[in-house]
């Protein structure tokens, strides 16, 4: 939907009983920051844990040397594994709204709340309900071909594989 392939994968433990997000924060401020952000979004039933052994670096600055324009406070820079979340030093966000800006995006959260994530990161259950069952099914038949809600392994594309996970998690009533 935003960009094709994903920046983070997204690691779905099991069941919906708990998400690992692989992030690469560099720095202690940068991890406290993620680790805060996550806590926000975090339920007792869904925990969101960060994983630092894999996916995009999340940097504080440019990496790169190119500045940044004093409006942007988050870019993407690269392609495939090898991109960056790069974070405005001096933007108009503090480091905490623009970690949270980041993460929103990288994880295509639709508004920074525990329910989002929930329904987000839930795995089959598409809903939210604590159900897998047709409703969700449906849901992922009408994003197949696309991106969005129903990509179940994280690689931001609604396609086969994600049927398999699908009926991989389908129980019959």
């Amino acid at each position: 939907m935003r960009r094709g392939l994903g920046l983070a994968a997204l690691l779905l433990a099991g069941s919906a009983s708990a998400a690992d997000l692989t992030l690469r924060p560099q720095g202690p401020d940068l991890t406290r920051a993620v680790q805060q952000a996550l806590a926000e979004l975090s339920t007792p039933g869904l925990p969101l844990r960060l994983v630092t052994t894999g996916g995009p670096a999340l940097t504080l600055g440019s990496s790169s040397g190119v500045p940044f324009n004093p409006d942007v406070a988050v870019r993407t820079v690269g392609q495939g594994a090898q991109r960056r979340i790069e974070i405005n030093p001096q933007g108009p966000l503090t480091l905490n709204v623009a970690v949270r800006q980041a993460l929103a995006q990288e994880f295509e959260l639709d508004a920074w709340t525990p329910e989002a994530a929930r329904l987000r990161f839930s795995g089959a259950d598409l809903n939210g309900d604590g159900a897998v069952d047709l409703t969700d099914l449906a849901l992922l038949m009408s994003n197949l071909g696309g991106s969005g809600r129903g990509d179940l392994n994280g690689d931001r594309q609604v396609d086969d594989a994600d049927l398999k996970l699908f009926a991989e998690a389908y129980q019959l009533p």
